[in-house]
C-alpha cells in the first residue's frame, strides 16, 4: 500500500526510524533505502527509490525523524487517494515570492506541524494550523507523500545535483496541475535544523529561472518587497558585490508586483548593501 524512500547516509538516524515506522505505520508497507553517503543528489536518490516502489502511494521520507502519530500511514493513504490531491507534507508556504526562496517566507504565510529540535538542545511544537488539511503551494521535503501515478508525471529535476531545491522544485510543477496540502493529522519529531547556505541559494536560483513565480491567486506586495530585502542581503553574505552580481541581483527585482512608488527606496536598498 506504501512505498517510503529513503536516503540514508546517517545508520543510528535510520536504525531508529525502522523501529519507529513498524511500530506507528498502521498498514503494509516497504522501505526502500537508497544508501547514500554522499554519493548523489536527492533528486538521483529519490528517483531511484521511487523505480523500485511497488505500491502506488510513495512517501519521501528524511531519516533523522521520529513519527509520534499511531496510524498515520491509513491517515496518509486516505488524503492521498483523494483525486485533486497532488503532494501532502507537514509543512508548507502559502505565497510564492517573485525572488528565489524555499518554501518559507513568513510565519503568517507557514503551514507547519512539527516538533522540531533546536540547535541548543531544546525542542519545540511548530504548529501553525489546525484544520486537518490546508492547502499549500511549496511543500517541505522532510515528508513528502504523493500517488506514484502522478509522481510519474513530474520526477525530481536530477539538474538539481545536491541537497537542496528538491522538495520546492517538485512541488511548484506539481501544484500547476494538482493542490498541494499540508496535514496536522500526522505529527513528526525532526532532529535537525536546515542549513540555507551559497547552495541552498543557488538551488533556489536554478528554481525561479527555471519555473519564475507566477503560482500566486493574488501578489502580496509588501511580503514581495520585504522578501527582496531578504534575498538582497542573503546573496551578499555568499557573493562578494560587484557589477556583475548586482545586475545578477536586479534580474529578480519585483518590478511588476511592488508597485511604482516603492522601486526607488528598493533600487537603493540594492545598491547600498
Amino acid at each position: 500500500m506504501l512505498s517510503i524512500i529513503i536516503s540514508s547516509y546517517q545508520p543510528h538516524y535510520y536504525t531508529a526510524l525502522e523501529k519507529n515506522i513498524a511500530a506507528t505505520c498502521g498498514v503494509e508497507y516497504e522501505l526502500i533505502k537508497i544508501d547514500n553517503p554522499g554519493l548523489m543528489g536527492l533528486c538521483q536518490a529519490y528517483n531511484k527509490g521511487a523505480e523500485k516502489a511497488k505500491y502506488e502511494y510513495l512517501l519521501f521520507l528524511h531519516e533523522d525523524v521520529n513519527v509520534l502519530t499511531v496510524n498515520w500511514g491509513n491517515l496518509l493513504v486516505s488524503q492521498l487517494s483523494e483525486s485533486d490531491t497532488g503532494l501532502i507534507g507537514v509543512a508548507g508556504g502559502t505565497y510564492v515570492p517573485a525572488v528565489p526562496y524555499g518554501w518559507f517566507t513568513t510565519l503568517k504565510n507557514a503551514r507547519i506541524n512539527i516538533l522540531q529540535h533546536k540547535k541548543d538542545g531544546t525542542k519545540i511544537l511548530e504548529k501553525t494550523f489546525d484544520a486537518s488539511k490546508e492547502k499549500v503551494i511549496p511543500v517541505d521535503g522532510v515528508f513528502l507523500g504523493i500517488r506514484k501515478s502522478i509522481f510519474n508525471q513530474f520526477k525530481f529535476d536530477e539538474n538539481l545535483k545536491g541537497y537542496h531545491g528538491y522538495d520546492t522544485e517538485i512541488s511548484l510543477r506539481v501544484s500547476t496541475q494538482y493542490q498541494n496540502y499540508v496535514t496536522s493529522e500526522i505529527l513528526l519529531e525532526h532532529y535537525s535544523k536546515g542549513n540555507p547556505d551559497q547552495k541552498w541559494l543557488e538551488s533556489n536560483i536554478y528554481i525561479r529561472k527555471k519555473l519564475g513565480s507566477n503560482f500566486n491567486a493574488k501578489i502580496n506586495r509588501d511580503l514581495e518587497y520585504q522578501m527582496y530585502e531578504r534575498f538582497v542581503r542573503d546573496y551578499f553574505k555568499s557573493y562578494s558585490k560587484n557589477f556583475l552580481t548586482v545586475i545578477k541581483v536586479l534580474k529578480f527585482f519585483p518590478f511588476f508586483k511592488i508597485g511604482r512608488r516603492k522601486y526607488l527606496p528598493l533600487l537603493k536598498f540594492t545598491i547600498s548593501q
